[in-house]
């Protein structure tokens, strides 16, 4: 086995010390940047900061919602207080009041999900 010289192991060190912050700034630059979804029934919400302290913005309220265990490829965030409910599995995202037990949003997409693209929370997952 052949060990690489000290000046070629401190170059890589350092190419990598200069990518990891660009790579984790657009990780964080995609959570602050909120993100619109329009949904089949002509409702609207947006979503805001990291899959742990999600922020969604319904009808001129702001709910803090707390991520939840959900099945493989889906994703589940609540505020009990409210009981705002959102899911969001592959394609689309649908919002729940679970207290009245009714849907108030389905079908909802952000314009990159309308163009193909995976939803953003379920990116950033991986």
């Amino acid at each position: 086995m052949r060990l690489l010289p000290n000046k070629f192991v401190s170059g890589l060190g350092l190419g990598l010390a200069l990518c990891l912050p660009s790579l984790v700034l657009a990780q964080e630059s995609s959570l602050t940047i909120p993100h619109m979804w329009s949904c089949s029934n002509n409702e609207r919400f947006i979503t805001s900061g990291p899959a742990n302290k999600l922020l969604v913005q319904w009808r001129s309220k702001s709910y803090e919602m707390q991520k939840e265990a959900s099945l493989p490829g889906s994703m589940r965030f609540k505020n009990h207080e409210s009981g705002l409910d959102l899911v969001v599995i592959g394609p689309k995202a649908m919002l729940f009041n679970i207290k009245t037990g009714t849907r108030l949003a389905d079908e909802c997409k952000t314009v990159a999900m309308k163009e193909g693209k995976e939803a953003h929370l379920l990116a950033l997952e991986k």
